[in-house]
């Protein structure tokens, strides 16, 4: 990912809850390098798919850390839209 649009994510990662990358519950981290090796809309497509598995996984995982997880993954695909929305429009 290109280092401005990294920032940019990193920015809005941190308005909702992540610090150094790391989800506000804790499920998953979206550090530097794990950023800068993954394009934006690649990103976008393994958080929505993680979305969506988690959404299906209560039964598995139990309903509170499925949830925590799902409002972690909501708020990184939140993140990537407002960034994408930027890089759109001027």
């Amino acid at each position: 990912m290109v280092i401005e649009i990294r920032q940019q994510l990193m920015r809005e990662l941190e308005s909702r809850g992540y610090k150094d990358g790391v989800s506000p519950n804790g499920s998953m981290t979206l550090d530097h390098e794990y950023l800068s090796a993954v394009g934006i809309g690649e990103l976008l497509v393994q958080m929505v798919a993680r979305r969506e598995k988690l959404s299906r996984s209560t039964d598995v995982v139990g309903s509170a850390v499925a949830r925590a997880a799902y409002d972690d993954v909501a708020a990184a695909v939140e993140a990537i839209r407002v960034v994408v929305d930027q890089m759109i429009l001027p």
